[in-house]
This record gives C-alpha cells, structure tokens and sequence, in this order.
C-alpha cells in the first residue's frame, strides 16, 4: 500500500469501505470511459459494470450540461432489489456502488464521498493505463466517455426536434 502500488492502494480503500458499510454489497471505480479500473466483490462483473457505470454517468452528466445544471455529484439508480449509487471522482474515472435494499443510502452515500476525497489523489493517469494497457485512458469527449458523448448528442438532437 505504498504509493509505487496505486492499484493495490484503491483496492484496499475500496474494501475498507465495503467491510465498514452495513449493506453495501460491492464497490468499483471505473473510468468514464468504461474501464474498471478497481472493484471489490468476488461477484462484480468489472468489465460489464464499467462498461453500464460510464454509460449511465455519462447520460446523466451530458443531461446536466445540457440542462446548465452545474457539475454532476451523484447518481442514484433505485432498483427492486437495492440501489446503484454513481458519484464522480473526476473527469475521468466514478465510483459505484450497489447496495442492499436495506442499506442506510445516506451512510453509503457519506462513505463514498469520504472515499473519493481520499482516494482522489490515488487516482492517477498511472493506474488507468495499467487499467487500460496504454497510457491516457481518457474519453475524447471530454471525460464523459463514448456513451456519454452519445447521450449528449440524442438529447441535443430531441431538443433541436422539438422546436
């Protein structure tokens, strides 16, 4: 947990949080371009997660800046069995979570944001090139990722409809 081991620092914090959170069932960090880059949980799909956590992200964010709504914090999917929680880190990379339905989302939601202050200077180009296989794993739309760059796009063109 040095720093010449990044990736093994995100995944400790990550776990730390997942073991201190009562019904929080998994936690991942992807980048907004759909790659994980860390997730704890033996049953997290990594890749698929990353890949519908970008996207959803992305949508939201592209919402937000078309809407001038200022800078998207946090998104919150509410589903039968529990609840996904995407909050950004930065331009480049969310942290998800998904929790049980029982789980105090306020808690859940206090100790993601506490993990992100923490892990942000963690995050470093370094470890999504690791993530990636290359350097510089950064969406070319501007952090928001391919499915956010689509999503900014359909919204523009039904606004540019509708008038």
């Amino acid at each position: 947990m040095t720093q010449a081991n990044p990736q093994l620092r995100l995944q400790w914090l990550l776990g730390d949080v997942l073991s201190a959170t009562p019904g929080l069932r998994a936690l991942a960090l992807a980048s907004t371009d759909g790659l994980p880059l860390v997730a704890v949980d033996e049953h997290c799909p990594a890749e698929e997660l990353a890949t519908f956590v970008a996207g959803i992200n992305g949508l939201a964010a592209g919402l937000t800046a078309l809407l001038d709504l200022g800078t998207l914090k946090r998104t919150v999917v509410t589903l039968e069995n529990g609840t996904l929680i995407l909050m950004a880190v930065d331009r480049t990379a969310c942290l998800a979570a998904y929790t049980a339905e029982d789980c105090d989302l306020s808690i859940a939601a206090f100790q993601m944001a506490r993990l992100v202050e923490q892990a942000g200077h963690v995050l470093t180009a370094h470890v999504r090139a690791d993530a990636a296989g290359v350097a510089g794993a950064v969406g070319a739309a501007g952090g928001l990722g391919a499915a956010g760059a689509l999503g900014v796009q359909a919204l523009a063109q039904a606004q540019e409809a509708t008038r």
